[in-house]
């Protein structure tokens, strides 16, 4: 009688094994479906967002590819002392001491006049901040505006090159 009983036991200890199994399975299966959903929602919300910016993935709807200049019109704001940085960054925010009434005139196509978050409005406040800190195109954009200041080329010549050279609908 005894091996009987234990039979019974062996025979029912493989159920609940079978059970948590199917219980794990089912628990990666739903924790895969859960990753998938988050994946797909912030696909969905950075892909909306990055669209209602008018971000300069979208060529020729920029704000930077619209940009004009300032007619005259821009106030020039304070830009953060050159000092505090280093190499290109430094030179680029001593071009924008230099030049702002140039900078001012100029689009930036790095993609910050169209952040939210930022909100430039042209590229003299690139270096009111820290952005022009850590963006190349920012800060070479201010460089070769200022040689071509130094070269004595007018404001809409500049603006025309740099339009030409980073502009959205050129890349």
């Amino acid at each position: 009688m005894g091996k009987k009983s234990k039979a019974k036991i062996g025979k029912g200890d493989t159920k609940p094994q079978t059970k948590a199994r199917a219980g794990l399975n089912n628990l990666w299966l739903i924790l895969g479906g859960a990753a998938m959903m988050i994946a797909i929602v912030w696909v969905t919300i950075h892909t909306s967002s990055t669209d209602s910016a008018g971000s300069s993935a979208s060529p020729g709807t920029s704000i930077a590819d619209k940009f004009d200049g300032n007619k005259g019109h821009a106030t020039l704001i304070s830009t953060l002392d050159p000092a505090q940085f280093t190499g290109k960054a430094r030179a680029a925010y001593q071009a924008a001491k230099e030049i702002p009434e140039i900078l001012v005139e100029l689009p930036c196509f790095c993609g910050c006049m169209d952040s939210k978050e930022l909100g430039h409005k042209n590229n003299l406040y690139c270096f009111a901040d820290s952005h022009g800190n850590i963006c190349d195109l920012c800060q070479t954009i201010a460089l070769e505006a200022k040689e071509m200041n130094r070269k004595g080329l007018p404001i809409e010549t500049i603006r025309s090159n740099i339009r030409k050279t980073y502009g959205t609908a050129h890349m």
